[in-house]
């Protein structure tokens, strides 16, 4: 069977900004089907090879999930806190506008939000950044913007757009402990990172009964130390711009780093690449790590997790809620409500890191090394709704 991955993506577009000279990129890794998707971030230092590796991890997401759709990723290299950055995405956004109206069903990625970008594609005269979907999906531009306009409704503490992500991995996560036959409340739980991806996988946690026992976010730590897990409601109430707060009910404020000192049945990256190394993957006292973050673990210090025994669910696995959330929002038939697109992430994930799991045992490999296999092995259907059904008009290739 010939492999449905590319290894090297079909289109890269780099861009050098006119006014201020930062570089940026869109990158599409497979244009295999009528749809390509994946977020936009603003980070300084941003590389081409970062959005590459990005755009494969998210065809890898596309594949996992049988969605018939292909990966891409965008960005700029440039400070998110300078004063320009609305301008500086404003120009780049409309340097890649085509693609945007036709192919990219673009999403909100490193110090981006969905509202932000919305904002900036209408002043270009784009209706969402999800207008690809769409065509690809052959919907009308009345129900279209119906679904679509689900993602700014309630759902508990915040929009479903902002929680859709973090059911996935917190699903991911309590198949973790499954795995591990450690009853939720029972298992304990630490998260690197308290922006909007960690903060509503520790919600959906929390809610669950896990006990979370340390959180950090990028200046701080903070650490139960009398076993009673941390009040996350009360901490949610009070998070400003992906902040822990001051003046927590229990626990310790510490380093940063020391969240990676802590016994855990779960540790999950949720904030940005290579947090996870080689000196520290061989010292972690913990029963699995789940990828919020793409790219979160070096490929070295994959294999030494997995040499002593420490479970690892990738990051094109615990990190597909947001592509997961797009089926469940278009692939019914009848509008559905927040409630069943988030059930639909969770059930759905929680399905998908059973089969991996099945896969790497059988296969006696990595878990990851497993998802790529089941991933390669996805047959392509072109032509076809990414959404839904299949049908029967297109055979696979």
């Amino acid at each position: 069977m010939r492999s449905s991955l590319n290894t090297e993506p079909e289109l890269v577009i780099e861009y050098t900004d006119p006014v201020e000279g930062f570089r940026g990129w869109l990158v599409i890794d497979s244009m295999a089907h009528n749809l390509c998707a994946g977020g936009l971030r603003v980070q300084k230092g941003l590389t081409s090879d970062t959005i590459r590796r990005l755009a494969a991890t998210m065809t890898l997401k596309m594949r996992i999930a049988g969605i018939r759709a292909d990966g891409a990723k965008s960005g700029i290299d440039y400070d998110p806190a300078s004063p320009g950055k609305e301008e500086a995405l404003f120009r780049f956004i409309r340097a890649i506008k085509p693609y945007i109206q036709e192919r990219y069903s673009m999403g909100p990625d490193m110090n981006t939000t969905m509202p932000e970008l919305d904002a900036i594609c209408a002043r270009l005269g784009i209706s969402s950044i999800k207008t690809a979907v769409a065509a690809a999906q052959n919907l009308n531009a009345d129900t279209f913007q119906q679904r679509i306009a689900l993602l700014t409704e309630q759902a508990g503490p915040a929009a479903l757009g902002r929680l859709r992500a973090g059911i996935g991995l917190a699903a991911a996560a309590l198949a973790a402990l499954e795995f591990q036959a450690i009853p939720l409340e029972r298992g304990t739980v630490v998260i690197q990172g308290f922006g909007c991806l960690a903060a509503s996988a520790a919600h959906f946690l929390s809610r669950a009964g896990v006990k979370i026992i340390g959180i950090a976010d990028h200046e701080k730590s903070l650490i139960s130390t009398d076993g009673t897990p941390l009040a996350i409601p009360a901490l949610l109430s009070r998070c400003v711009d992906g902040m822990i707060p001051e003046n927590a009910a229990n626990g310790q404020y510490g380093k940063r780093e020391d969240i990676y000192n802590l016994t855990c049945d779960v540790f999950i990256p949720a904030a940005v690449e290579k947090t996870i190394q080689e000196h520290n993957a061989r010292t972690m006292q913990v029963g699995a790590i789940v990828c919020g973050a793409n790219l979160a673990v070096l490929p070295e210090a994959e294999q030494t997790l997995y040499e002593r025994g420490i479970l690892l669910i990738p990051d094109m696995i615990a990190g597909c809620g947001g592509s997961l959330s797009m089926e469940g929002l278009f692939a019914p038939v009848d509008m559905p409500t927040v409630e069943e697109v988030l059930a639909h992430v969770e059930n759905r994930t929680r399905s998908i890191v059973k089969t991996m799991l099945k896969r790497s045992r059988q296969d006696g490999v990595p878990p990851r090394e497993a998802a790529v296999r089941i991933c390669a092995e996805t047959p392509l259907y072109p032509g076809t709704r990414p959404y839904g059904p299949l049908g029967n008009s297109t055979q696979p290739l």
